[in-house]
């Protein structure tokens, strides 16, 4: 079995309401996907033919809000960063975690048990050089590539329709004064569809929720929504799932409350798309992730459905 991994930073399970973007905006992908439902935390616990929605903690039973370098280091390693830092840590891994990147990451794994994996998100040019001069101060995802050994994308591959950048469709890029042409969400969504193809696992990054959930406008939000959904169901039409396991979670709260400008203790969602597999024990907060994707491509026996231990 496949599998493609959807990171979106900062993207809670919030009731529906006029202050969520993701109850206010139209997403017929993913009411497809829900059963009508919108992704909201009264979709909780559905369980569908072809999709499951759980809400993980993202606390991690440490007091306050939940923050990305400990939210993503422990999806991505199994490992309760927070608690291994005694607090949450926003941004940048610390050397600490970075250690714990370094023997416990998720795409290292991968690689160790034969798996294929690859990294989709494209990198500006100017990454390969502070790389090369040393620099780690990076983000938990970019660590994890390193750590692994694989190769990033470059602008070159998204050139020739291999690699997409974080913002889907390149408008982020366009503003920052790269000349990169613009993809629609469907045109980036089928690019990942056909690298999957390729590769056992696929890891595609999107941060600009968190950076909008910050900005609290509800129109930028509602257009990030659409690209959003508009990107997940050309991606899943291009997937063949009987094969793959599409997840898409996160790793903090944030997008889904414009009231607030700051991270939420909300829960975070982990939406599975595919055939329903035989036998799946569901994770219950951030720490199960990365045991769910090995057990997919190791085993690919699941069912949907929570864990009842």
């Amino acid at each position: 079995m496949r599998v493609v991994l959807f990171f979106i930073d900062g993207l809670g399970l919030a009731p529906a309401g006029d202050h969520n973007p993701l109850a206010t905006t139209d997403t017929p992908a993913l009411n497809s996907l829900l059963g009508g439902r919108d992704l909201t935390s009264e979709a909780a616990g559905f369980s569908g033919s072809s999709a499951s929605l759980l809400a993980l903690d993202a606390t991690l039973g440490i007091p306050g809000c939940p923050q990305s370098a400990t939210g993503q280091s422990t999806l991505f390693t199994g490992r309760n960063a927070a608690k291994v830092l005694g607090r949450h840590l926003n941004g940048f891994p610390n050397s600490k975690l970075r250690r714990l990147l370094a023997e416990e990451g998720l795409l290292g794994k991968i690689i160790g048990t034969g798996s294929t994996a690859t990294f989709l998100n494209c990198y500006r040019p100017a990454f390969f050089a502070e790389l090369e001069r040393g620099k780690q101060r990076f983000s938990v995802t970019t660590m994890l590539n390193v750590y692994a050994g694989l190769p990033f994308r470059t602008f070159r591959d998204m050139l020739r329709g291999e690699a997409v950048c974080s913002d889907i469709t390149n408008q982020w890029m366009r503003r920052l004064g790269y000349d990169v042409p613009l993809l629609t969400p469907e045109q980036a969504g089928k690019r990942l569809a056909g690298v999957a193809g390729q590769y056992d696992f696929l890891l595609f990054e999107h941060f600009l929720t968190d950076y909008v959930g910050h900005k609290r406008c509800p129109k930028i939000a509602a257009e990030l929504t659409g690209i959003l959904d508009r990107f997940i169901g050309s991606a899943l039409e291009g997937l063949d799932l009987s094969d793959t396991l599409f997840i898409l979670t996160s790793d903090h709260g944030n997008f889904e409350d414009l009231q607030t400008a700051g991270h939420t203790q909300n829960p975070v969602p982990l939406l599975l798309a595919g055939t329903r597999p035989r036998e799946f024990l569901a994770p219950v907060d951030l720490t199960g992730v990365s045991q769910l994707v090995l057990q997919a491509l190791n085993e690919g026996t699941f069912k949907f459905g929570r864990d009842q231990h």
